[in-house]
Formats: C-alpha cells, sequence, structure tokens
C-alpha cells in the first residue's frame, strides 16, 4: 500500500510540474503598429514597426507626441548588425547617422527567466473565435522590470512594460501585427542618410 502510495504522490507532482507553463517563443520577424507612453518623460510614441530578430534590424516610421502638444515625426533604422543608427527627421528632411544608441538589441519576446502570472481571454470566451486567449509573464532583466502579455496562439505581444530609474515605465502596445517583412527594402537606410 505505502508503494501505491509513493507511486501516486510521484505521479501527481510530475503531473503538476508539467503543466506549469512555459515561456513561449515570439516571432523572429514581423510588422506592427505600436504605441509607445512613457508618462514620466511625457511622450508619446505612435509608429509603424518592422522587426527582425535574425539580423538584429529594427525600423519605427513614428509620429512623437511630447508634453501631449508637439509632434515631430521620424524615420529611425537600428542596425545593430553593424552598430548603426539612422535617424531620418520627416519634418526637416534632415539626417542623422550615429552609432546605435540602444547598446544591445532587445528581441521582442518572453525573457527565458520569466515568472508566469496567469491567463485570460481579451475579448468574449462566451462564442467561438470572439476572443483571444493570453498569457501574462514578468519579472527582471537587466533593462529594468518588465511585465509583458503574448497570445497563446502564436506568441504574439500585446504589451509589453519595462521600468527602470532611468528611462521611468515605458509600456509598449502592439496592433495589426503581420508575421514576415512585406519588403526586404525596409532595412535599407533613407536615401537621404546615404548621400
Amino acid at each position: 500500500m505505502k508503494t501505491v502510495l509513493a507511486l501516486f504522490l510521484v505521479l501527481t507532482v510530475v503531473t503538476v510540474r508539467s503543466q506549469v507553463p512555459k515561456p513561449c517563443v515570439a516571432p523572429s520577424a514581423m510588422e506592427a503598429r505600436i504605441v509607445e507612453r512613457n508618462m514620466e518623460r511625457e511622450y508619446e510614441v505612435r509608429a509603424k514597426m518592422s522587426y527582425d530578430a535574425r539580423n538584429l534590424r529594427k525600423r519605427y516610421v513614428d509620429e512623437v507626441f511630447i508634453n501631449g502638444d508637439k509632434r515631430d515625426y521620424y524615420d529611425v533604422l537600428y542596425l545593430h548588425n553593424v552598430g548603426k543608427e539612422y535617424r531620418y527627421n520627416l519634418k526637416t528632411k534632415t539626417c542623422e547617422v550615429r552609432a546605435i544608441s540602444q547598446n544591445r538589441f532587445y528581441p521582442i519576446g518572453i525573457p527565458n527567466n520569466a515568472t508566469f502570472y496567469g491567463e485570460a481571454n481579451i475579448g468574449t470566451k462566451g462564442f467561438p473565435g470572439e476572443g483571444v486567449l493570453v498569457q501574462e509573464w514578468g519579472g527582471a532583466t537587466e533593462r529594468g522590470r518588465y511585465i509583458g502579455v503574448w497570445t497563446l496562439t502564436g506568441c504574439l505581444p500585446v504589451r509589453e512594460g519595462y521600468y527602470s530609474n532611468q528611462t521611468g515605465f515605458i509600456n509598449t502596445e502592439f496592433f495589426d501585427i503581420t508575421l514576415g517583412i512585406s519588403d526586404p527594402n525596409v532595412f535599407i537606410p533613407p536615401q537621404e542618410c546615404i548621400n
């Protein structure tokens, strides 16, 4: 009887441990619309993002709101693979090429050391196809504390938030995600930056 009870307990522990969610892997190439907000620094960025984790590249064509009213428009290309940033001001038609200001390429996704916080539905569970099941993960990284929400199917980002003493809290929301890169030329610097 003791052997049967011990076997039952071992099987129960193994079953429960195997049900602990593991971080999914986000797509390595995607395009999306994003809204990034930092309330401490009073800015908001609305952008079209192109993201290529394999080649360490990101591009943002954005509208920046500072203090709620001042607007700037930029086309910013981060080529982490060569350590360069191209910042083209769409209003003034000027380009600044510099060593990349963000030292490290930070992939969009759930860090390996993440803590699972829970699952929820966005939308309704009452009708098939009317809701999206998401998972919330959080923890700490070298960038600071983070929390994020990703879809259970496809591991698409819904929201990521990071907090550090240097930046304050930066919240990014993702919309209209498409997998892959529709135009591979999107990672070529603007012509105005090459001359």
